[in-house]
């Protein structure tokens, strides 16, 4: 939501603490960017552990539980 809030501006006005959300220039949109690319990054990675982490508990032999 927020990478594309800009361009709600015409709708609705976004501003957090006092300052407007509204990308402007290339840099602030290439800083935006990363940051919701880095937070993707994070979270498929969170995803993926989880999984990953549960498979693991579930393939845990019987014996291994009883130990």
């Amino acid at each position: 939501m927020s990478l594309f809030a800009h361009h709600m501006k015409s709708i609705i006005d976004i501003e957090i603490m006092g300052y407007e959300l509204t990308p402007d220039g290339p840099t602030e949109h290439a800083i935006a960017a990363a940051i919701v690319g880095v937070m993707a990054i994070l979270m498929a990675y969170g995803l993926y552990a989880m999984i990953r982490d549960v498979v693991r508990w579930r393939r845990r032999s019987p014996s291994a539980v009883e130990r």
